[in-house]
């Protein structure tokens, strides 16, 4: 026997707790059922040192976002062919790719089994699943409509992720090509122009500014190599255990949103993943405060989730949704209009849907011009860099070539 605590609602809608010696927590689940008790929270009493390993073992599970989008429309596909879930479950644990998923698919089969919600299981792991994952997925066992809610949770998983990987790919296109171009000129700092520097000392002559520029930038770098390394090291750790915190991911966001490239990219591409969320949750039946709030947990910006937390507070006042974003600078006119229309004809997840195919076009549109208006800039960082260098170590050589005539 063992005691496990329960959380619950009983017939009148009234909740519930307390502790029950039981052998399993399918038998829990029965007595409370015989009860008159619908479970929402079970929980197995333990020792505290053993429930904190369950917890870091459970948050340390990660899955690639790839696997649990093949997960969702293979789940999808099984239960619109009648597959009961437990046996569709069993069948996707011997399939999918990712160690992580196998091991949390074949934990929620068991708990299924042993009379526990889908959506309950679920959510034991929300590093995960998502809370509109889980908020769908607990629409769609309410409702019987579990196929077409697992189709939406598809679709919205696959375009948000296209999404991510065009603001990434935008994004990290820069950077990686300013990386190549400080690794070029470091390099020939360190192997071709101390060549050139034995050669040109060999003539003898005084050399030109530009020239003696670039040789003191290399004795400095060849020098200095450790130190430059290491302090880079060092930096780069500081930087980037600062960008994972909550204050630095803030501090980014913030300075992005800004910018004059990439903040518009940055707020479309928001705007988009608020409007496709809030479109899947509407359509699936959740209510607009619990709509706004699962949004302000998905959508990853610090910018946008302050402008979502003052769209519920304004909303549960009784404000509509148009009326409150029409005072908020982040949100486009035309998105602004558009919310506004769905209310007043009370086709919100329509319009909301047209809004997110709107901007999630434009993000398309911006990562494209985008990469055509950098490649200039990078023709010219490399190319002035590199040959700026090669001319001044040629310009004593052709002083003198020059003087020789």
């Amino acid at each position: 026997m063992a005691e496990f605590q329960y959380q619950g609602v009983d017939k009148s809608g009234n909740k519930v707790s307390g502790v029950l010696d039981v052998s399993t927590e399918g038998d829990l689940r029965v007595q409370l059922r015989a009860l008159g008790i619908r479970p929402t929270k079970i929980s197995k009493k333990i020792e505290a040192v053993s429930s904190v390993a369950t917890v870091l073992k459970v948050n340390a599970l990660s899955v690639p976002s790839e696997a649990l989008v093949t997960f969702t429309r293979q789940l999808q596909v099984l239960i619109g062919s009648g597959v009961p879930l437990v046996q569709g479950l069993e069948i996707l644990s011997e399939q999918v790719s990712s160690a992580s998923l196998r091991t949390i698919v074949l934990s929620v089969k068991d708990k299924i089994s042993q009379g526990a919600y889908l959506w309950e299981s679920l959510s034991a792991y929300p590093n995960v699943f998502p809370k509109l994952y889980i908020a769908l997925i607990r629409a769609g066992e309410a409702s019987g409509a579990m196929d077409q809610m697992l189709k939406r949770i598809s679709r919205y998983l696959e375009d948000s992720e296209r999404i991510r990987k065009m603001v990434k790919s935008a994004m990290m296109y820069p950077i990686i090509v300013i990386s190549i171009g400080v690794i070029v000129v470091s390099l020939m700092l360190v192997f071709v122009i101390p060549k050139f520097e034995e050669m040109l000392k060999n003539g003898g002559q005084e050399l030109p500014v530009p020239t003696q520029i670039v040789i003191t930038a290399s004795h400095f770098l060849q020098e200095n190599i450790l130190t430059i390394l290491g302090v880079g090291a060092g930096l780069f750790y500081v930087i980037r255990r600062y960008l994972k915190s909550e204050e630095g991911k803030a501090f980014i966001d913030r300075m992005t949103f800004g910018l004059p490239l990439f903040g518009g990219l940055v707020q479309k591409s928001g705007i988009a993943r608020f409007s496709r969320t809030m479109q899947t949750l509407l359509a699936s039946g959740v209510n607009l405060i619990d709509a706004i709030d699962i949004c302000k947990a998905t959508i990853d910006n610090v910018v946008l989730e302050e402008a979502v937390a003052k769209i519920r507070s304004e909303v549960e006042g009784g404000k509509t949704l148009g009326a409150v974003i029409s005072k908020l600078d982040v949100f486009p006119r035309m998105a602004v209009q558009m919310i506004s229309v769905g209310e007043t004809t009370g086709n919100m997840d329509k319009m909301l849907e047209k809004v997110a195919d709107f901007f999630e076009g434009e993000v398309e549109t911006m990562v494209g011009g985008m990469s055509k208006l950098i490649e200039p800039f990078v023709l010219v960082f490399l190319g002035g860099t590199v040959g700026g260098m090669m001319i001044a170590m040629y310009l004593p050589i052709f002083k003198l070539a020059g003087g020789a005539e």
